[in-house]
């Protein structure tokens, strides 16, 4: 099972300025937390996340790092999506929201056959306080969430997260951006690299036979200090995600190994990353940059750990009044080394792109991807306390099969206002993993993910929804030959509907 796999699919989708997700509660306006990852910033009309639908949660976590500017700034885009008054609280605005609805899966446990279908239901109330002075911004949020299901209550769970973020501008030309976040959430079925041979079905994916989806705790943490000197600017800055998993068993589905523990403690640990960037702004919000950063990853059990580093070029692009573009793009070098003798190094490039565009006034898109380098357990072996899983001898020996990974992602989606009240969306994703060293025998995972939504909003306060996501695993390679192991997998299909209700104040 590849380090904290997930699958992010269309169940937690939002309906409007709810991302109904694992990233941050997004019910106010200005909640985005920096640049990268977080394209959706002030003024930006929320749509759901991009998600490949197999999306792990161990990505490398990034600093928000740019030019030093105004808070305040306004994008100066079309408002759609109608934005949540507040309430004035203890010297702030606090956003409270709700989102409920049910959604059909026509295959929840990602079976290549015997597909088992369900309807499930949710709710998911969040709130957000954002309090903003002349040279500060602070924002705090949380959410639960609930999932109930008809016929499969194994697949019942309670998720939820919270977090704070703040900005601090000493003078106009400084800025300190922080943030910290605490998530726990489950793994969906299929969302693992890891396969398991079940007699008369053939290698399936180890996470569709838990007798339930695996829960997980992380944490995530960012800082970053950004100076503006004329037209040239630089970045100093930090990153750390820390994850921990829950152990599993194989359900009644892996028949003869039915009641198995199964012991995720090479999964477990944490990421870090350090960066520096220098920027020079071409045109008004535009900036070209070159970065270094380096990172770890260091896990509990040391044979997956890696060293590595990447240097790249990009172009940034602000917020502010009439600007029709904002994010990132960048790429370059990459190089990742691991501690265990079968985990290949990569030395690869790489890329990082988080842009949202105006396209004209009634159409608006967004673009995320990145490549980085990961790791995989492809296969688990016996341990000494009869649980299933990895460590240093059974990598070495090649009964545990752990490689390293190179894993490229690329999604978008457009979203058309076709009337005062209708927004409809449509996109994909792709999501590669492509498992590198002798041992994976050129295994490579490829994830399809086309989506589609409309959303009416029905009052300036409540909104409704309807989102289609269909997701295609397939896997090529992995074929042994006599005294190696396996590490084929199974392919699978899925379909999600999804029917929601918004309401923010």
């Amino acid at each position: 099972m590849r380090r904290g796999d997930l699958i992010c699919f269309g169940f937690l989708v939002g309906v409007s300025a709810t991302a109904v997700s694992s990233a941050a509660a997004q019910v106010a306006p200005g909640s985005g937390t920096g640049y990268g990852n977080d394209v959706w910033q002030t003024g930006a009309p929320a749509v759901p996340a991009l998600y490949s639908a197999r999306q792990t949660p161990n990505n490398t976590p990034s600093a928000p790092s740019g030019p030093a500017g105004s808070q305040s700034a306004q994008s100066g885009w079309p408002s759609w999506y109608p934005q949540a008054p507040g309430t004035p609280w203890a010297g702030g605005t606090l956003f409270t929201g709700i989102t409920a609805g049910t959604f059909f899966d026509d295959n929840v446990f990602a079976a290549n056959s015997n597909k088992q279908s369900d309807w499930a239901f949710f709710a998911r109330p969040e709130a957000q306080w954002v309090r903003q002075g002349q040279n500060y911004t602070f924002a705090a949020d949380g959410w639960l969430e609930g999932r109930s299901y008809a016929r499969f209550s194994s697949e019942n769970q309670v998720n939820g997260g919270a977090g704070a973020h703040f900005t601090i501008m000493p003078d106009n030309d400084t800025q300190i951006v922080a943030g910290a976040r605490y998530l726990h959430e489950h793994l969906d079925r299929g969302s693992s690299e890891t396969v398991v041979v079940i007699p008369g079905v053939g290698s399936e994916l180890l996470s569709t036979q838990f007798a339930h989806p695996v829960a997980y705790d992380e944490g995530l943490q960012s800082v970053a200090l950004n100076k503006r000197n004329g037209n040239w600017w630089s970045s100093i800055g930090g990153a750390g995600l820390e994850i921990q998993y829950q152990n599993p068993a194989i359900g009644g589905a892996g028949a003869a190994l039915a009641g198995t523990p199964i012991d995720l403690g090479y999964a477990d640990g944490g990421i870090g990353i350090v960066n520096a960037r220098l920027g020079y702004v071409v045109a008004p919000r535009t900036s070209v940059f070159v970065e270094a950063a380096g990172n770890t990853r260091d896990w509990d059990v040391s044979y997956f750990n890696s060293t590595g580093y990447r240097l790249v070029a990009g172009m940034l692009f602000e917020q502010g009044p009439g600007a029709r573009l904002k994010g990132e793009v960048w790429g370059g070098y990459m190089n990742q080394s691991y501690n265990g003798t079968t985990m290949a190094g990569v030395s690869s490039w790489t890329y990082g792109l988080g842009l949202a565009a105006l396209l004209t006034d009634n159409v608006t898109a967004v673009f995320e991807g990145r490549r980085e380098a990961k790791e995989a357990a492809l296969g688990l072996a016996v341990l000494p306390d009869g649980a299933l899983g990895a460590d240093a001898p059974t990598c070495t020996a090649d009964v545990a099969v752990c490689v390293s990974d190179v894993e490229s992602e690329i999604g978008g989606r457009v979203d058309v206002h076709i009337a005062p009240n209708v927004v409809v969306g449509a996109g994909g994703s792709y999501l590669e993993d492509d498992y590198q060293g002798p041992l994976a025998f050129d295994r490579i995972d490829r994830s399809y993910g086309p989506l589609a939504s409309i959303k009416y909003f029905a009052t300036p306060n409540v909104t409704l929804g309807f989102d289609y996501r269909n997701l295609q695993f397939s896997s090529k390679g992995g074929v042994a030959p006599a005294g190696f192991t396996a590490v084929t997998a199974l392919p699978y299909m899925k379909n999600v509907y999804l029917f929601s209700v918004n309401a923010r104040w």
